[in-house]
């Protein structure tokens, strides 16, 4: 793991964690999610505004405070001025994905990003909650170079069962053999 996941990680654990205590993770989901979706909506070089290290942090902080004061609960304010204050603003975007995961986590859900090279049906879904157990939200990308079969990402876990992948193992395999003989 880098060390911008890892920062981040702190972070959204932190975050997440004063959200359960003020029962207030939903709140605190929304926020960061407006947060973002406002930050990647701008123009490039406004976007670069907030992770620019040459401004001044009490100019940026006192302008992301007039842009999201009132609009957004005081936690997530709160991070943005801490993220400001240590110079962390490149981390926002994965401490937005790691509170998402902290969040699946306690409310007993996981995300799946599955890739094949046509739209399968809604068994796989089903075959994945009684397999983990958890609710799983199934993200589904369609790319015919995987020629067949399933790329299955799932947390951690990746399990790839594309026609690609075994076109390429096989291939590896027969180059190393080439070279031994």
């Amino acid at each position: 793991m880098n060390v911008s996941r890892a920062a981040a990680r702190v972070y959204a654990r932190a975050l997440f964690e004063l959200g359960v205590e003020e029962k207030s993770v939903g709140r605190i989901f929304d926020d960061l999610h407006a947060v973002h979706t406002a930050i990647q909506g701008l123009d490039p070089k406004l976007r670069a505004f907030f992770q620019a290290p040459q401004l001044r942090r009490e100019d940026k902080r006192r302008i992301l405070h007039m842009a999201f004061e009132g609009k957004v609960s005081r936690a997530v304010l709160g991070l943005i001025h801490v993220l400001v204050q240590k110079r962390r603003e490149p981390l926002f975007d994965n401490v937005v994905q790691e509170f998402d995961r902290y969040r699946d986590e306690h409310e007993g859900r996981v995300r799946a990003h599955v890739t094949t090279a046509k739209k399968l049906d809604d068994d796989l879904a089903a075959a994945l909650e009684q397999r983990t157990r958890k609710t799983v939200v199934l993200h589904q990308t369609i790319d015919p170079d995987v020629v067949g079969g399933i790329r299955v990402n799932l947390g951690d876990y990746v399990l790839d069962g594309t026609v690609r992948r075994g076109l390429m193992d096989l291939r590896r395999m027969l180059v190393a053999t080439h070279r031994q003989g």
